[in-house]
């Protein structure tokens, strides 16, 4: 009974881990993502941090430009999203 129950806990946590992995990402969550990128790289202090920051924004950038590239309805809705949330990363709101 002991043998069979550490493969059978590996089992359903590894059934559990690759159930939650394919989640499909809205136009909001990402615009938000972004947002959230676009603050920390604003915040960031100069030097390495800010650049590290950067390169994180920049890299999620081309991540979902190459993911969405033929949808660009759903493209221009990321944008629109962007634009209500940019302002606040950046502290001017």
């Amino acid at each position: 009974m002991k043998r069979l129950l550490l493969p059978v806990m590996a089992l359903f946590l590894g059934l559990a881990l690759i159930s939650c992995g394919g989640k499909k990402q809205s136009a909001s969550s990402i615009a938000q993502e972004w947002c959230d990128l676009n603050g920390k790289a604003y915040k960031a202090a100069e030097g390495p941090e800010k650049e590290a920051a950067e390169k994180a924004r920049d890299k999620f950038e081309k991540d979902m430009e190459e993911k969405y590239k033929d949808n660009k309805a759903f493209m221009d809705e990321i944008g629109k999203e962007v634009e209500k949330c940019e302002d606040a990363s950046e502290g001017r709101k």
